[in-house]
């Protein structure tokens, strides 16, 4: 805990300080005691909301870098670095958006009624590294006609994911962004699409229905992502066989290493001898954790949170949970280090490891982490079937 005196001095030797003596005002964490101080969060959510541009937004998000690696040299741990990461993402996201709903509102007007935008994905679950893409939607409940709702969510929307853009959040190559219309909707819309898809489902619909057990509320009247998302599971609960599908997709990814404990690498193209680490383990394990987490009505978006509500209701072990936790833990680790290490060389983030490159220990626990990625994935197709014979549907 921060005295005040202590945060005042701070504060005032911040703006006092000149520009050549700190590279970044982000970059704030007691040196004398080699330990994390919680200044540093806190000047990153004071400059963000004392923004008024996107570029300045832009400029803060470009200093992630430095932070980051000096919250890694103060040898916080890998979960708490995350947090911090993940609320200053936040805050960055949430203040370009507001800065869209401004200019769209004052163009047309503000709407009557509520809405939500809301993010996926990484996102979602407080996995961002330094430099992600977008995954968001909206939802809204407009108390005016139909045609001034849909255009005022369609301005909106296009505005937002374009400043989150300029403020330094590439457009989501799969195009899962608000401004893309199956991402926006109103809330009888959202819930009639995803019923549509209840009798029956294909791979791509069964994608599209995991993507949306990802969510978190940015921007707006969060009530309304919540209501969504609790009838969403509640329905989907219904049709045990569209979680056996789910179950099944999940469980059926592909993680490449072999009973003798190789591991297998690309073998073509521009990544050729590079271990995919988004692909190869952290997908599969957290999409894993996830749908069992929709099983069991889990409403929590974390895969933290999630492995732990999956232990509280007898899911996992005590002993399970704890390796969970060390193997989530340790990919988080390996996918910070490489984000940090591809914006230093400039490299676009791709999640493309050397393996050469671990050490012994690093390279044991992510054989750890894939096998035990692999005991998941058993586990949650067993669960799956299991849940459709407890339902008798």
């Amino acid at each position: 805990m921060v005295h005040t005196a202590t945060l005042n001095t701070w504060i005032l030797h911040l703006r006092a300080a000149p520009r050549k003596q700190t590279k970044s005002m982000l970059n704030l964490f007691d040196e004398s005691k080699d330990k994390y101080d919680v200044l540093s969060i806190r000047g990153v959510k004071e400059r963000v909301r004392k923004a008024d541009t996107l570029e300045e937004l832009r400029r803060i998000h470009e200093q992630f870098i430095s932070w980051i690696q000096a919250l890694q040299d103060s040898c916080l741990p890998t979960g708490e670095i995350y947090t911090h990461l993940n609320e200053a993402h936040d805050e960055i996201t949430r203040k370009a958006v507001s800065f869209a709903y401004l200019h769209i509102a004052g163009e047309i007007g503000e709407p009557e009624g509520d809405f939500c935008f809301f993010s996926m994905g990484s996102s979602a679950r407080q996995e961002q590294t330094i430099w992600t893409d977008q995954d968001n939607g909206l939802i809204y409940d407009f108390g005016m006609d139909q045609v001034k709702a849909e255009r005022f969510a369609r301005e909106f929307s296009q505005a937002a994911v374009h400043y989150l853009s300029e403020a330094g959040y590439p457009l989501c190559p799969g195009n899962v962004m608000a401004s893309n219309l199956r991402w926006r909707h109103s809330e009888s819309e959202w819930k009639t699409q995803l019923a549509s898809y209840w009798n029956e489902a294909g791979e791509h619909d069964l994608k599209y229905l995991m993507m949306l057990l990802d969510t978190r509320p940015i921007f707006g009247n969060p009530g309304l992502l919540y209501q969504l998302r609790s009838w969403y599971l509640n329905e989907l609960r219904q049709y045990p066989k569209i979680i056996v599908k789910m179950s099944s997709l999940a469980g059926s990814h592909d993680i490449p290493i072999n009973f003798a404990g190789m591991i297998f690498t690309e073998r073509w193209g521009k990544f050729a001898g590079r271990f995919d680490l988004k692909q190869g383990v952290f997908a599969p394990f957290t999409n894993t954790v996830k749908v069992l987490a929709a099983i069991s009505q889990v409403e929590e978006s974390s895969t933290r949170e999630r492995l732990i509500a999956l232990e509280e209701r007898g899911e996992l072990s005590p002993r399970q949970l704890e390796d969970c936790l060390l193997a989530y833990d340790f990919l988080l680790h390996l996918r910070l280090c490489h984000s940090v290490g591809a914006r230093e060389n400039d490299d676009k983030l791709d999640y493309h490891i050397l393996l050469n490159r671990l050490e012994s220990t690093e390279a044991t626990k992510l054989k750890d982490a894939m096998r035990l990625a692999k005991r998941l994935q058993k586990k949650l197709k067993k669960r799956g079937i299991r849940f459709e014979q407890s339902t008798g549907i």
